[in-house]
């Protein structure tokens, strides 16, 4: 029975972070080079290590819950900490870039969009003299954004204010 409350667990709390249970191993396995924040792969093996510690002092407990709980933590405390922290490193890039306008989205919304096979998500846009750009976790910064794809992914109101529209260059 514990097995089964481990498979739940997994299943639960990844599709409820991710989108998909098979969506982490991905980003852990295939994607891990899209966040260029400086030495976050550190965090996920620190957080299992503190854990682990953790257990310890657990003690002999025999419920079917004891594996649940730590797997369940085990996801959540190192994407909890990448999250905060790559939003942290992202908001400060978008206070220092100084744009007129900007619609930012969490890194944990990022985390469920992105990567989309069909649609282009926007980590977050920004609006600088009427020129578009987007962020980059890959390469932590605003890269300027083609008017082609700001006309299917920007707010209405920056295409309508800026004339911005498929094909202007």
């Amino acid at each position: 029975m514990g097995f089964l409350y481990a498979v739940l667990t997994y299943v639960g709390v990844t599709t409820l972070l991710f989108g998909s249970p098979v969506h982490p191993i991905m980003l852990a396995l295939l994607w891990h080079d899209r966040l260029g924040a400086p030495l976050w792969q550190l965090i996920p093996p620190l957080c299992l290590v503190a854990l682990s510690f953790t257990v310890r002092f657990m003690g002999p407990v025999n419920s079917p819950f004891r594996v649940p709980i730590l797997i369940c933590l085990a996801i959540l405390l190192p994407t909890a900490i990448v999250g905060v922290y790559a939003d942290w490193i992202r908001h400060r890039a978008v206070q220092a870039f100084g744009a007129d306008e900007v619609e930012e989205h969490s890194f944990f919304r990022s985390i469920r969009e992105a990567p989309s096979d069909f649609q282009f998500f926007l980590h977050t846009a920004a609006l600088k003299g009427c020129t578009p750009y987007a962020w980059s976790y890959r390469k932590m910064a605003f890269y300027v954004l083609k008017p082609d794809v700001g006309a299917n992914v920007l707010p209405r109101e920056w295409i309508v204010r800026c004339g911005i529209r498929i094909g202007n260059r």
